[in-house]
């Protein structure tokens, strides 16, 4: 059976001689992975969609244990984030986030909109990256089943960043902009958010650690 999707290259992996295999996050059927034949070869016509922070329409075909690539196209390759390293950085964090916390061929149609949300985003260079990374980070941690009233439980949280949080859980990520939120506020914010992550996911993302050295 043959199915249209649309959806993120989460992560991509080499495989056997000539194939890859990669993870989509997908707004249909969630995270699900697929056998990529024969795009390591220069030839393959499909050689430019296996490759992260690719957003893409893909025909795919069901197997018993995964699916099989057979077409697809490109929307964006979020090119504007590849030149900026910060700004890569903090994108392959939002899609190791989405990575850990969802589940094989779960939709999360919420979860998704806001991975494509914060991308665009970012690469429009509209607001702080780590004001974004904040207002990303209380999503999935929602998504995942997690409330942020629990860190805060456990973790002195001043009340100017409870307000803060609050809003940005409740509030579409195209609209955070209208929030001034002091550096001070987000830094407090990234501690609460860290604190939970480290809590509660199953796997620690490791992509910010490269911001220490840029």
């Amino acid at each position: 059976m043959q199915e249209k999707v649309r959806g993120i290259v989460l992560k991509t992996m080499d495989f056997k001689e000539k194939d890859k295999l990669m993870w989509i996050f997908t707004e249909e059927l969630g995270k699900v992975s697929v056998l990529c034949k024969g795009v390591r070869n220069q030839k393959s016509r499909m050689q430019s969609l296996a490759m992260p922070l690719l957003l893409g329409e893909f025909l795919l075909y069901k197997g018993k244990s995964m699916h099989t690539l057979n077409e697809g196209a490109v929307i964006t390759t979020f090119k504007g984030l590849k030149e900026d390293l910060t700004l890569l950085t903090y994108g392959s964090y939002f899609l190791e986030l989405c990575d850990i916390v969802s589940l094989d061929s779960e939709p999360d149609r919420e979860l998704y909109r806001d991975l494509v949300t914060a991308l665009y985003i970012l690469e429009s260079k509209a607001m702080e990256p780590e004001y974004v990374a904040r207002a990303f980070e209380l999503k999935v941690i929602r998504s995942s089943g997690v409330s942020a009233d629990d860190g805060m439980s456990q973790i002195r949280v001043s009340q100017g960043a409870r307000k803060a949080c609050e809003f940005l859980q409740r509030t579409d990520l195209q609209k955070i902009h209208v929030l001034n939120v002091s550096k001070d506020t987000i830094e407090e914010i990234g501690k609460l958010t860290s604190f939970i992550i480290s809590a509660s996911f199953q796997r620690q993302p490791k992509s910010l650690m490269m911001l220490k050295y840029l």
